[in-house]
């Protein structure tokens, strides 16, 4: 018999031949006419996959748990939560059922729960997950286009001088120590705060922040100004017990935009203003003083140069030289002559 049923199991199973091949599979149900249904829609699947050459679905689920287990990606962490929430949507799915419609439905649903940016960074991971089940796992014959809403990022908000000393006055010391730190060094909050005095030479003017600790995942090299080192002194008096470098009260400082952080902002008058804002005030800095965009890129870790373009129209003086290269010709003075004399 086709339709059967193993001993100590309750399901029915069915088994058939395609190209000579045994194929056997467990229904997952107790009910007769369902067994039949399974069985003829598996035996027209298993005859299309043979002879026409169709991809066998592939759960959704499948997908993310192999993303999850191939990906090295730093933020692994942030890919998984994303995932939950496509599980809700696609829970019992195939990647087959993945289409335009599905995908254009997800990036609605998600955008109206967050915003047009963050929907785009769901749709991301979502056109790169398919991808993989094109190029790399071949579970797809192709992936169904991901558009994606690309909202306009705004032009990066850093402080004037002024601007951070008025801020820098409202902080606590521990948090205007790190302030100080954050616009002579362009560390990102979270690689500032890893960092340990054993990654400090201080006679060298160094430091170093491992791979694991950098949004690029590539250890970086940090060359510290002379004021950096002042306030590392400073920081060290501050806490003379510990091995991190920015602490309170005798513990590692877990985060800096805090409420202490915003009080101080808010003190200061100023509106728009984050712990990351001061990432963008080293840069803006930086480039107002002369240091070139190439520099810019290696002091403070970015891993592209296309990422701190957004900072030169900040000193378009580095363009004068070239800009001056930039001459109309000048006229042929027998040329001229000859013209005179007709």
């Amino acid at each position: 018999m086709s339709i059967y049923r193993r001993p100590n199991t309750s399901h029915y199973w069915v088994k058939f031949k395609v190209n000579g091949r045994l194929v056997r599979l467990s229904t997952g149900t107790e009910n007769i006419r369902e067994a039949r249904e399974f069985e003829a829609a598996a035996k027209s699947g298993a005859w299309r996959q043979t002879k026409l050459g169709e991809r066998p679905p592939y759960p959704w689920a499948a997908a993310r748990k192999r993303w999850l287990a191939e990906t090295r990606k730093r933020t692994k962490a942030k890919d998984e939560a994303m995932l939950t929430w496509f599980d809700e949507h696609l829970s019992g799915a195939n990647v087959q059922d993945i289409t335009r419609a599905v995908v254009e439905k997800l990036r609605e649903l998600r955008a109206a729960e967050s915003s047009p940016a963050t929907a785009d960074r769901f749709m991301a991971l979502l056109r790169a997950i398919l991808r993989k089940c094109v190029h790399d796992w071949e579970v797809l014959e192709s992936a169904p286009k991901v558009p994606m809403y690309r909202p306009k990022t705004a032009e990066p908000r850093w402080l004037s001088t002024a601007e951070f000393t008025r801020l820098r006055k409202e902080l606590p010391e521990h948090l205007a120590l790190a302030a100080d730190f954050a616009v002579l060094t362009g560390l990102r909050m979270r690689s500032m705060l890893a960092l340990t005095w054993d990654r400090i030479d201080m006679k060298k003017r160094a430091a170093w922040i491992p791979g694991e600790q950098m949004k690029a995942g590539r250890t970086h090299g940090v060359r510290l100004p002379a004021d950096a080192i002042t306030v590392l002194k400073k920081l060290r008096k501050l806490s003379p017990e510990g091995d991190h470098v920015f602490q309170w009260r005798g513990e590692p400082i877990d985060d800096c935009n805090t409420k202490a952080f915003q009080d101080a902002v808010k003190a200061a008058g100023l509106e728009g203003v984050n712990w990351h804002t001061l990432r963008h005030t080293f840069a803006s800095w930086a480039v107002q003083r002369g240091v070139s965009l190439h520099e810019l890129m290696q002091l403070g870790g970015w891993s592209s140069y296309s990422m701190v373009l957004r900072y030169s129209h900040l000193a378009p003086d580095h363009l004068a030289a070239a800009a001056d290269k930039l001459k109309l010709p000048k006229p042929d003075r027998r040329s001229t002559q000859h013209a005179a004399h007709l």
